[in-house]
């Protein structure tokens, strides 16, 4: 019995081992046939990226060729011009023939071509370089930057950014000029729209200079019994935000006001942590917007671009 039934069930033909083959391939999942492009398409799209990056390097490759082959020429354009005969060899240039004169002018033209290529090659760097956007926080719209000087030295720049909501809550504004405008002034610190100030380092500060003037700033812009129940989480918060390290030129330090009551720092994007005060969200409103502004400049800024928002 087993040897009848051997032979049927152990026997492949061409034909049936192409039926076996088709049936294998029928016996996908439809859903899994459908996504096959699907999952074919991240990787030419990465092929297609990496072409693309490598043509501004391929560019600059074919420029520094080019001058290496107008150099080549230089030295292959025949013994009269480059080469002194073997006599005239220990001959001091404007002696002889000239051809001594004639190597140095063709050597000159050589560095020519090379200095030429490297500025050509540095401005096409220049040109290629993606130019850093002011406007990137997601979800926020740029309003405008400044600087934060203390006499003549620019301790921080400024740049503040206001949620998406904030349009709608400032549209009684609209084609007002808001500059000065208390009503105005007061809507914005107080409003509930996300508000974020990104201040960068210009220099290195010693922290404790940081903390004290971002606790004066605080205790002048709100009431002394408002301050006493701050003060020491605000103290904490600063404390941990502004180190050794970090109060260091080049540092990105945050201040995010949420919901007009969540307050937070974040230092080079790596949160510190918050504190739940809607007066201490004001104040540091206040403290960039306000009419005693630390940067008049960063807040004229700001003021124009809350106009040019509401205007568009």
């Amino acid at each position: 019995h087993t040897r009848a039934h051997t032979p049927h069930a152990t026997r492949h033909t061409p034909h049936a081992h192409a039926h076996a083959h088709a049936h294998a391939r029928t016996a996908w999942p439809p859903h899994r046939r459908s996504m096959e492009p699907l999952l074919l398409a991240p990787k030419h799209a990465r092929s297609r990226r990496r072409f693309a990056s490598a043509r501004p390097a391929a560019a600059l490759a074919l420029v520094f060729f080019a001058a290496l082959l107008l150099a080549a020429s230089e030295l292959s354009s025949g013994p009269d011009r480059l080469e002194a005969k073997p006599e005239e060899a220990g001959k001091k240039c404007g002696q002889g023939d000239g051809s001594c004169k004639r190597r140095a002018a063709a050597i000159k033209k050589i560095g020519a071509i090379s200095i030429g290529a490297l500025a050509t090659i540095k401005i096409a760097s220049a040109l290629m370089k993606k130019p850093e956007s002011a406007g990137s926080l997601p979800g926020q719209t740029y309003l405008g930057s400044g600087i934060r000087a203390k006499g003549p030295i620019s301790v921080y720049s400024v740049q503040m950014y206001v949620g998406n909501r904030a349009k709608n809550a400032l549209a009684k504004f609209k084609g007002k000029s808001l500059k000065g405008d208390k009503a105005f002034l007061d809507a914005f610190n107080g409003g509930n729209f996300q508000k974020t100030v990104q201040i960068k380092m210009l220099r290195t500060v010693a922290p404790s200079k940081m903390i004290s003037a971002f606790n004066d700033a605080v205790s002048a812009r709100v009431s002394k019994s408002t301050y006493s129940k701050v003060s020491e989480s605000l103290d904490a918060l600063l404390t941990k935000s502004f180190t050794e390290g970090t109060s260091t030129k080049g540092t990105e330090i945050t201040f995010s006001m949420s919901g007009g009551t969540a307050f937070s720092i974040s230092v080079n994007k790596v949160s510190q942590g918050s504190i739940w005060s809607a007066d201490v969200c004001k104040a540091f409103t206040d403290l960039y917007v306000g009419k005693n502004a630390v940067s008049p400049g960063a807040r004229d800024s700001i003021i124009s671009g809350v106009e040019s928002m509401l205007s568009s």
